[in-house]
């Protein structure tokens, strides 16, 4: 009898052992409160920045793996946000309405958040009845899509120089040329006079005649005069040119270059003017 009374007090004293050590396992065993560590918060912070950054870059998906990462470090409700507004500019409905509604349901989520996370379900889930699909945020439409490809044609075809330039630089050049030839031409008749025998020497007998002298004259003021015009008009649409490869087209329609010519006592008076 006090055998059996024995063995009825140690099962009570095992039982007795056994109820308290049982609940402290299980109290052990419980997963450890989402309240980060410091050793996890550098972490936690470096990911939420991450996602910011992905997020404003309209990377929306790689926004999405920051934020889960994230939150599987610390269950913080604004991650659920987060996460709900990238599923939402990516046009995942379902995916985004989970999350708000995890957001809102989440013990601890801020009060202005609730606000503007029940407002963003009212309407998806609108358009969820009404089966519409909202276009993801970072994949620009079929129509916005040629739109920019023909701008940046557009863009392309009014910024590369064309022919008009090279034409303008070619007439330049050429009339440039004519200029100088005209203009050596007219110093060299002149230079028949001045260097004649007994030119500026009254002792000596000069064997061209005053008319001959003077038609040299005559000819070479005139092959000057039109030389300069050529040399300025070739000028101005040299420079002309030079606008036309920089900006791509011309700043205003106007002639690029326009010549003068008005009489005077003495002969032509010539001149130019042009806009850049």
């Amino acid at each position: 009898m006090s055998k059996m009374c024995l063995s009825a007090k140690t099962l009570c004293v095992v039982v007795t052992a056994l109820g308290v050590a049982l609940p402290a396992l299980a109290f052990a065993a419980e997963p450890a409160s989402a309240v980060p560590d410091s050793s996890n918060s550098a972490r936690i912070a470096e990911l939420n920045e991450a996602g910011a950054r992905a997020y404003e870059a309209r990377n929306y998906r790689a926004a999405i793996e920051k934020f889960v990462e994230a939150y599987a470090i610390d269950h913080d409700p604004n991650l659920l946000f987060n996460l709900a507004r990238c599923y939402e500019k990516l046009g995942d409905l379902p995916a985004a309405i989970e999350k708000y509604q995890a957001f809102v349901a989440a013990p601890g989520a801020d009060t202005d958040g609730r606000v503007k996370a029940k407002a963003s379900l009212a309407k998806l889930e609108q358009l969820r009845e009404q089966g519409e699909v909202t276009p993801p945020a970072d994949e620009p439409s079929r129509t916005e899509g040629a739109a920019s490809a023909e701008h940046a044609a557009s863009e392309s075809r009014s910024s590369s120089p064309g022919v008009l330039p090279w034409a303008t630089l070619g007439a330049g050049v050429v009339v440039t040329g004519v200029g100088a030839t005209l203009y050596a031409l007219g110093a060299h008749d002149h230079a028949q006079v001045t260097s004649s025998v007994g030119y500026g020497n009254p002792s000596l007998v000069n064997p061209m005649t005053r008319a001959e002298a003077q038609s040299y004259v005559d000819s070479g003021n005139t092959k000057k005069l039109w030389g300069g015009i050529s040399l300025g008009l070739g000028g101005a649409l040299i420079a002309t040119s030079v606008v036309l490869f920089i900006t791509g087209k011309p700043e205003s329609p106007a002639p690029a270059a326009q010549v003068t010519l008005a009489p005077r006592a003495d002969g032509f008076f010539a001149g130019y003017s042009g806009r850049f």
